[in-house]
């Protein structure tokens, strides 16, 4: 990927293989999780990263804003 990432979550496919691809960023710790295969795309999308994630972020926890 190039470019500026976007923060949240982000599901694309490989120009060559066709995989699926799952990507989590969090822009106020910087936290980032990327998952590829059809199967695993499907199970982490079903588990809310993005809620799992807010849940234990420590700049939540901190408080803080970036």
């Amino acid at each position: 990927m190039t470019g500026p990432w976007i923060g949240g979550l982000t599901v694309r496919r490989t120009d060559h293989g066709q995989t699926p691809i799952a990507d989590h960023l969090c822009t106020r710790c910087g936290h980032h999780t990327r998952v590829t295969g059809r199967q695993r795309v499907t199970d982490y999308i079903r588990s809310n990263p993005i809620a799992d994630h807010r849940a234990a972020c420590p700049a939540l926890k901190k408080g803080t804003t970036a």
